[in-house]
């Protein structure tokens, strides 16, 4: 049975323990911010960074981890492993597929094989803990790849957002759409797929854009596992969750927080919900 190592980048939210139960490694982007640097959750924690969002009238910027770093990495692992599958968040997104790809042309020879996700949050981290699994089970790198890639188009991630300040801030909409967002409490709800973000509606409350988005991942076709996540907004993952299990009721929902790259960009209180459609 080949040794296969699971590498995967912190913009993966694994739910519950899965990380730890399945030894998934993994390589953390950094943010600076007002002149300081922060490793992606070993530095600087959802709370606090949230905490800052809200009170800094600045934004971070984010940086994919480096070439040498995940060559480290990765040679430490091939001493130990005959082969290593690293997946990572969408390259459409972030520079860290084309490093990870990179870094394992350089030192891998042959033996590292490195997955463009087309997406982050929970659906990474989904194609995380089913490498693991499966190399786990036995299978070999190609399966393994071959099954990830097969999953890539059906991953869909909706996201609700709180407030289009950040948004606007970023360069992303402009001043003016954002101030007659805000003025009207738009709550614009996006879909990720395959790298690109989409616009799906712009509903006028927390409330309705909850609704909407059970809605929309309901009504997507058969749902094989679904996610509900958060940033800075737990006082509605009860209620959400609720109306998640209630339309989509024979898929077990995960739970996870919403991590600090999304979060740059989509600011505090955004909430999503992920699915793997059934095809």
């Amino acid at each position: 049975m080949p040794r296969i190592a699971v590498v995967t980048d912190s913009t993966a939210d694994i739910p519950g323990d899965a990380q730890e139960r399945l030894g998934i490694e993994m390589v953390y982007l950094s943010v600076a911010w007002d002149g300081q640097s922060y490793r992606d959750k070993l530095d600087l924690t959802l709370p606090e960074f949230y905490k800052m969002m809200r009170q800094r009238s600045t934004l971070p910027t984010t940086a994919a981890p480096s070439a040498g770093h995940l060559e480290q990495l990765y040679e430490r692992l091939l001493g130990e492993y005959d082969h290593i599958i690293s997946v990572h968040l969408a390259g459409k997104l972030s520079a860290t597929h084309g490093v990870a790809k990179s870094a394992g042309d350089r030192v891998g020879n042959g033996r590292v094989s490195v997955v463009d996700s087309g997406q982050m949050s929970m659906c990474l981290g989904w194609l995380a803990i089913r490498a693991a699994e499966m190399a786990a089970e036995g299978a070999g790198p190609a399966a393994i790849v071959e099954e990830l890639e097969s999953w890539v188009p059906r991953l869909r991630l909706y996201a609700v957002l709180d407030t289009l300040a950040n948004v606007q801030r970023s360069g992303r909409i402009g001043r003016a759409q954002a101030l007659v967002g805000a003025l009207l409490n738009f709550k614009p709800l996006i879909l990720i797929k395959e790298g690109q973000v989409f616009p799906v509606e712009r509903p006028r409350s927390r409330a309705t854009a909850m609704r909407r988005i059970v809605d929309v991942v309901a009504n997507q076709g058969r749902v094989l596992k679904v996610g509900v996540a958060n940033g800075d907004a737990p006082e509605i993952m009860g209620d959400l969750t609720q109306m998640v299990r209630e339309r989509i009721p024979n898929a077990p929902v995960d739970q996870s927080d919403i991590g600090i790259v999304l979060g740059t960009h989509a600011g505090p209180g955004v909430f999503g919900v992920a699915a793997l459609l059934a095809e």
